[in-house]
């Protein structure tokens, strides 16, 4: 099975990167109580593994003609990995995005994070992204640890495909302006990552939404842009080099087809590219302006499009057009938005929270990445070492929340129809 443009475009991401483990995504599923034995645990993933066909292929042929094979040697006992006891699993992440996985076998692994003294562990699953993007690792996720009744696999797109219409379309594909102020790409990136983690009820959320009119992806964009005008409140402000400017994001769009014969297997998400308006001094115009970018209809025209564009994409006009896809001077930060339909748990414990762990494109400082599971958003910040401050993100967070509820109690998104879209 040849690898897809953007299974091999992912490949040559990593290999920007002065270890390939910044190109691998998953998710960090923490339980409270005892942890099961490492026997009891590979027990399970036997019984799973085996209605997940995609995870015993492993990347195999030439580097000009990569291809992903059947690995005659497949052992779930090759993808279980441990970490020893004594750190918080939010804690032991840093660990974690450290960890390799073996290029002779199929790029994924479920590292057993052990019982910490605050009665939590963890268990988290990590694939390549030219393996796997982060639609197929959450289906992954829950046929391993979801109801055992659970349907294999869910749809991985929009829609079935329709006619593009073009003359719409193709401004969304301009190349964006190079970013004209952020302080974070000022410092020459450490290449090595940390994670900040934020918890909300998505009882609030949805109260919120009922008041502006915005959906919970769309508050959530929101929510990143405030954190990040609150990051540097002074700059964004009157006066202010970045007042009336905005800050690009990449966001993950499935251009996957319907009819996929391997649904779990390869990178099929292109990028929508979304302006956060941090800039802008108006909250109500801030809400309005994402949620026009986060619309349904957008998302689905350009979804369409790329997978037009990519069925037909040698990989050589790709390459080239690779350099300007992953420059933090046009596009320096990336967002993503995850559901998890299916709870999760182990043997009977049902999953306390869980966290996505994004990809890292060369050089861009933060990914803002969220996810649904149960009546829970857990929010993840993936940040750049060098990156002052974004230990404080989570904060931030909440504080941006509590902003948007109040001001949405005085009817300031009302008076202006924020959130229509």
């Amino acid at each position: 099975m040849p690898l897809a443009v953007l299974d091999r475009l992912s490949l040559d991401v990593a290999a920007l990167h002065a270890t390939d483990s910044a190109l691998h995504l998953g998710g960090l599923i923490v339980f409270d109580g005892e942890p099961p034995s490492r026997a009891r645990v590979l027990d399970h993933l036997r019984r799973r593994t085996g209605l997940l066909p995609e995870l015993a292929h492993r990347l195999a042929g030439d580097p000009g003609r990569p291809c992903w094979e059947p690995d005659p040697g497949f052992d779930p006992d090759h993808h279980l990995y441990e970490l020893p006891g004594g750190a918080d699993p939010l804690t032991a992440v840093t660990e974690l995005l450290r960890q390799p996985l073996p290029r002779e076998r199929p790029l994924w692994g479920i590292w057993l994070v052990h019982r910490a003294g605050d009665g939590r562990w963890g268990l988290c699953y990590r694939a390549h992204h030219a393996f796997q993007d982060g639609a197929a690792a959450v289906a992954t996720l829950e046929r391993l640890l979801g109801p055992e009744e659970a349907p294999r696999a869910r749809t991985l797109t929009f829609r079935p495909p329709r006619p593009v219409p073009w003359a719409v379309v193709l401004p969304e594909f301009r190349p964006p302006r190079r970013v004209t102020w952020w302080p974070a790409l000022d410092t020459p990136p450490a290449l090595s990552y940390a994670a900040a983690f934020a918890d909300v009820d998505t009882a609030r959320l949805h109260a919120l939404g009922r008041l502006t009119g915005a959906t919970v992806p769309q508050l959530c964009l929101a929510l990143a842009t405030e954190t990040l005008r609150a990051w540097h409140p002074d700059a964004w402000g009157p006066g202010g080099p970045g007042h009336g400017l905005g800050l690009r994001a990449n966001l993950g769009i499935s251009v996957r087809d319907p009819d996929d014969p391997r649904p779990l297997l390869g990178n099929r998400v292109a990028v929508a590219g979304v302006d956060l308006p941090c800039g802008e001094p108006d909250p109500a115009r801030r809400l309005d302006r994402l949620g026009r970018a986060l619309d349904h209809t957008r998302l689905a025209r350009l979804a369409d499009a790329h997978r037009a564009v990519l069925r037909g994409l040698p990989y050589r006009i790709g390459r080239l057009a690779l350099g300007r896809s992953v420059d933090a001077r046009y596009t320096p930060l990336s967002v993503a938005d995850l559901r998890v339909r299916q709870p999760l748990g182990f043997a009977g414990t049902p999953a306390a929270a869980v966290y996505a762990l994004p990809v890292m494109v060369p050089g861009q400082p933060l990914f803002v990445a969220w996810v649904v599971h149960r009546r829970r958003l857990h929010v993840t910040f993936l940040a750049d070492r060098a990156l002052a401050g974004a230990e404080h993100l989570p904060e931030a967070w909440e504080s941006a929340l509590e902003e948007c509820e109040r001001r949405a109690g005085e009817g300031v998104f009302a008076r202006t129809g924020a959130g229509a879209s």
